[in-house]
């Protein structure tokens, strides 16, 4: 009996490492030595089979549901929802002779107010709209990803590479700087400064505050000199590999081990490791400007698996479609152009 509830207790932590596991056998990047510790992994625990099915079978349904009907017309829906978003891109960048400078300003000062956050997310230097991802190589030969709704300043100085997270999502590889006496890498977002330590890490920033996890190397995190009346949390922090912290205006927290969901993006993957399906809707709708509503009933049902994200116009619908197979939802239209999530 004891050592059911063990394996019980332990079931979340097997899903997650299930998960990641199918995440990274289906990059194109793996490799032979991956899939011989995958094998070892699998044959080691008879607990370890058995998630693993369970991650499979949640996630094999989008094979089948590709061309089904309910995508076809969930895709319809995106499309038309995104044509909109980009004809209001398209408006706020014909703003930009209205503020004169607002490429210094946006090197300058953070968090910005209403309209003009706006502006300058338009008028950053590279910038992804909903559902959108860009990969770049910095002049040092640091690699930056940008997810989807992401807007970044990249300034190169004489004594700093900076990078300035408007909003969004970012993963950051660092290079050795290509000058000398070398510069440090930072990242610069609305309450903190991050100061890269060697290493590879992902970002996620907005006007409520904002993340970090980091897989390699470590990154200093300093709230920003403009944030006062801390009343949690700290004001300086070092995350080393393999964990993760938020931070705000309320200062900055440890969070755990880092989790390899925050990543995932890069490869064209979301992760859903035991989480309820209101947090992963939540994550889901970051890649549409189709608004996607979920009934409470249905918010605590719990989700695993590896879903694609690389073509959003394609891959949301196909999304939806296949959370129907996998949970008692059903996915509809509704008379605003939107989506909901209730139980059936």
């Amino acid at each position: 009996m004891a050592a059911e509830s063990a394996a019980h207790d332990n079931e979340p932590a097997l899903l997650r490492a299930a998960a990641e596991w199918f995440a990274l056998l289906h990059d194109e990047d793996a490799s032979d030595a991956d899939r011989a510790r995958w094998r070892e992994w699998l044959a080691a625990d008879a607990a370890h089979a058995r998630v693993w099915e369970r991650v499979r079978a949640i996630s094999q349904p989008f094979a089948d549901a590709a061309e089904a009907a309910p995508a076809q017309a969930l895709r319809d829906t995106l499309t038309r929802a995104q044509d909109a978003g980009r004809r209001r891109a398209l408006r706020l960048l014909s703003l930009g002779g209205l503020v004169a400078g607002v490429g210094l300003l946006a090197r300058q000062a953070l968090p910005w107010p209403g309209w003009l956050h706006e502006l300058a997310m338009a008028r950053a230097d590279h910038r992804t709209a909903a559902g959108e991802q860009r990969h770049l190589s910095l002049p040092d030969g640091t690699r930056l990803a940008l997810n989807t709704a992401t807007a970044v300043d990249v300034d190169f100085g004489r004594a700093l590479r900076r990078i300035v997270l408007h909003d969004g999502e970012i993963l950051v590889e660092t290079a050795p700087d290509t000058q000398s006496p070398a510069r440090a890498l930072v990242v610069d977002t609305a309450f903190a400064r991050l100061t890269a330590l060697g290493t590879r890490f992902a970002v996620r920033g907005n006007a409520g505050g904002g993340h970090v996890a980091v897989f390699q190397g470590s990154v200093r995190v300093a709230l920003s000199g403009g944030v006062s009346g801390v009343e949690s949390g700290v004001d300086s922090l070092e995350v080393p590999a393999g964990r993760q912290a938020r931070f705000s205006a309320d200062g900055i927290t440890a969070d755990g081990h880092a989790d390899t969901a925050r990543e995932a993006w890069s490869r064209g993957q979301l992760v859903a490791d035991d989480v309820p399906l209101a947090a992963f809707v939540a994550e889901l709708s970051r890649y549409t400007t189709v608004p996607i509503t979920i009934s409470p009933a249905a918010a605590p049902l719990r989700l695993v698996g590896v879903y694609p994200i690389a073509n959003p116009g394609r891959d949301v619908p196909l999304v939806l479609a296949a959370l129907e197979s996998a949970l008692p939802v059903r996915v509809q239209r509704t008379p605003a152009g939107g989506v909901h999530i209730g139980l059936r």
